[in-house]
């Protein structure tokens, strides 16, 4: 030891004992670099994975766009396959968009927000509009609702909304994976409006207000849809308003309600509805009245004990017998009710 001490002492070793000291310091400094480095590049391995995704979900949106912004003679072919898209795809008049074995499904994560497709703007006028032979992903199982606050103050979550425009047509698609306030809104400024032949697949979880279609204006048909609800309590299938409506030969089962009638002049007839609580709801909302409904050879299928059990569960109890026959007049009309037919249905 005496003569290590000895060794240590002369000059010419401290130099030595500094470049071992260097080299130990920068083995250490490229140990933890290259720790560093390993940790930083797994974390920017997932950062470029969920940018990559964003970004090839952007890409998609924007190429749908494209092609809902240059029809081609007035039509715009979708390609086969499923297209994870961004909700805020913006539609244009006289268009007629075909579905080609096409999806588009709504991003996860997307959390909150107005329409899947929709005009430009509230007065966007898309007259002639056609949306035929698509299937329409919401992606509920990526898009829960978390509180149903924002449904009602800006965010709905439609899939398709057309404010304004007359002759539009939304026929032979598919609605599916959906949880929104209303799957298909047509609004005031709309006339002569189809829809047709659609297939709906709804949940309304968190219990929120819900109609799969949900139109006003004049001169409305709703044929031939399939509206298939999961325990769709407050929810009706169909809500219409306005004037001169016809909802025949439709499908419904799994809503506690298959149609608010609102608007006069409107026919219900030949529809077939299974296991409801309360079939068909005719309310008066709107001066001088509700008039001319007829509500006529439909099969209004009710069940009772279904619900009373389903209420239950959730907290609540079956309304007395009155609220839950074959078709009700709202206890909250506010104006009278004039040539109101009703005949021809059966359980």
């Amino acid at each position: 030891m005496e003569n290590i001490d000895k060794v240590t002492r002369t000059t010419a070793r401290p130099a030595m004992r500094l470049a071992a000291l260097s080299l130990l310091v920068a083995a250490s400094l490229v140990a933890v670099s290259l720790v560093a480095t390993v940790f930083l590049a797994g974390m920017t391995s997932a950062a470029r994975a969920a940018t990559a995704a964003g970004a090839s979900v952007r890409g998609t949106t924007a190429r749908i766009q494209a092609l809902l912004d240059r029809p081609v003679n007035g039509k715009v072919d979708l390609p086969s396959g499923t297209f994870t898209i961004r909700p805020a795809l913006r539609l244009h008049q006289t268009e007629t968009i075909i579905g080609h074995h096409t999806t588009l499904k709504v991003a996860s994560g997307s959390d909150n927000y107005a329409a899947v497709l929709s005009g430009a703007s509230a007065a966007t006028d898309l007259t002639g509009l056609t949306i035929t032979g698509v299937t329409f992903d919401q992606n509920t199982a990526g898009n829960p609702i978390h509180s149903v606050s924002p449904l009602y103050h800006g965010f709905p979550r439609f899939v398709v909304l057309v404010v304004a425009g007359s002759n539009v047509k939304i026929t032979h698609n598919t609605f599916k994976n959906t949880n929104n306030v209303n799957t298909i809104v047509t609004g005031g400024a709309t006339s002569h409006v189809t829809i047709g032949g659609n297939i709906f697949h709804t949940a309304n979880v968190p219990l929120h207000d819900h109609s799969s279609i949900y139109t006003s204006g004049t001169h409305t048909v709703i044929s031939k849809n399939s509206l298939i609800g999961a325990a769709m309590c407050a929810a009706a299938a169909i809500e219409v308003h306005g004037d001169g409506v016809w909802v025949t030969g439709n499908q419904v089962r799994g809503y506690y309600k298959a149609a608010n009638i609102v608007s006069s002049d409107t026919t219900f007839s030949g529809n077939v509805v299974r296991a409801a609580a309360n079939p068909v709801d005719l309310w008066s909302t709107v001066s001088p009245g509700l008039h001319d409904v007829k509500v006529t050879d439909n099969v209004l299928n009710r069940d009772l004990p279904y619900w009373a059990r389903l209420l239950h569960q959730l907290g609540g109890s079956l309304p007395p017998a009155k609220y839950t026959k074959r078709v009700i007049t709202d206890t909250t009309s506010k104006f009278p009710m004039h040539r109101i037919t009703i005949r021809g249905n059966r359980g």
